[in-house]
C-alpha cells in the first residue's frame, strides 16, 4: 500500500492505513501479521522509492554478492600466506613488518580508507572510477566487464583488506599454537622437511578456528558494505539499507534487517558444516 503525505491523506485512507498494517493491535500481534506477509512474498512498499520492497531488494541483492564475496575470497587469499609466512618465519624482519601493518589497518576506520582510496587512485593518479558499477551501459562483453572490473576493484580492497588485518593475526596465532604441539616435533624428528610438516600437518589443524572466523564474518561484510557501499555509491544492499534508515523507509529497513539476521544464521551454519571438512575427528552422522 502507498504511503502519501499525511498532511494529503483523508481520515478514511488513514483507517485503511491503520487497518491494513493492523496498527491498532498489540505489537506481538503486529509482528506475527508483519512475518506472516513475508512469508508470503509481501514485504511492503518502499515509501523513499515507491515501489515494492521485493522488487527493490532482489534488484540490489546481486550487487552486493558480487562485492562482498569478491572482498571476501580476496581477505582470504591475502591474509592466508602472510599469515603463514608470518608465523613459519617468527620474529622476523617479514613478521615485524607484517604485524606493523595489521595494526594500523586495524586503526583504520573503513571511512577514512575509502576516502583516502578515492582521492589517490580517483582523484590524484585517475586510475579507477570513484563510484558507481558500471559507465558503460552497451558494449562489447569484454568492454562491459573490463569496465565492471575497474569500478569494483576499490570498494572491493577497502571492504576486504579491512579485514585481512584480523584474519592475518588469527592465522599466525593459530599456526604458531599448532607448531609448539607434540605431534610437530615428532614429525619433524623423523626427518620431514620444514615444508611438508608446515603445509601437510600443521595447517589442517591450524585452519579450523581460522575457517571458522572467516566464517563467522561473512555478515561482517554484508554490515560492512553499508559504508563501503554508501562511500562508493555501489548500488547494493548496504547503501539501500543505509538510505533506508536515513529515511524513515521502515518496510525496506526491516527487510534489509531480517536478511541480515539469514545471513548470520547462514554463516553460522556454514561455519559448523567446515569443521566436518577440515576436522576428519568431527562427524555428524
Amino acid at each position: 500500500m502507498r504511503m502519501e503525505n499525511p498532511r494529503a491523506v483523508s481520515p478514511e485512507a488513514i483507517d485503511r492505513l491503520r487497518a491494513h498494517y493492523h496498527l491498532d493491535d498489540p505489537l506481538p500481534v503486529r509482528y506475527l501479521y508483519w512475518l506472516k506477509s513475508v512469508l508470503e512474498g509481501d514485504w511492503g512498499y518502499s515509501s523513499t522509492y515507491k515501489v515494492p520492497v521485493r522488487d527493490l531488494v532482489i534488484s540490489r541483492v546481486p550487487n552486493t554478492l558480487v562485492l562482498t564475496v569478491s572482498a571476501w575470497l580476496l581477505g582470504l587469499i591475502v591474509a592466508l600466506p602472510i599469515g603463514i609466512v608470518s608465523a613459519a618465519k617468527k620474529y622476523s624482519a617479514f613478521d615485524y613488518a607484517a604485524t606493523f601493518a595489521a595494526f594500523l589497518a586495524l586503526s583504520m576506520p573503513p571511512v577514512w580508507f575509502g576516502f583516502l582510496t578515492i582521492m589517490l587512485f580517483g582523484v590524484k593518479l585517475k586510475w579507477l572510477p570513484i563510484g558507481g558499477v558500471a559507465d558503460l551501459a552497451t558494449g562489447t562483453v569484454g568492454a562491459l566487464l573490463v569496465d565492471r572490473l575497474k569500478h569494483i576493484i576499490l570498494p572491493m580492497t577497502v571492504l576486504g583488506l579491512v579485514q585481512v588485518a584480523y584474519w592475518v593475526r588469527y592465522v599466525r596465532t593459530s599456526l604458531l599454537e599448532v607448531l609448539g604441539m607434540d605431534y610437530i616435533r615428532t614429525a619433524k624428528a623423523k626427518g620431514l622437511g620444514e615444508r611438508k610438516v608446515l603445509l601437510k600437518h600443521a595447517m589442517r589443524n591450524a585452519l579450523i578456528p581460522v575457517l571458522t572466523i572467516a566464517a563467522l564474518d561473512i555478515p561482517y561484510f554484508f554490515g560492512g558494505a553499508v559504508v563501503v557501499e554508501t562511500v562508493f555509491s555501489w548500488p547494493g544492499m548496504g547503501r539501500l539499507m543505509y538510505q533506508a534508515v536515513i529515511g524513515s523507509d521502515y518496510n525496506l529497513a526491516l527487510c534489509c534487517l531480517m536478511l541480515l539476521a539469514v545471513l548470520t544464521i547462514a554463516s553460522n551454519l556454514a561455519a559448523d558444516v567446515l569443521y566436518a571438512v577440515v576436522d576428519p575427528r568431527v562427524s555428524y552422522s
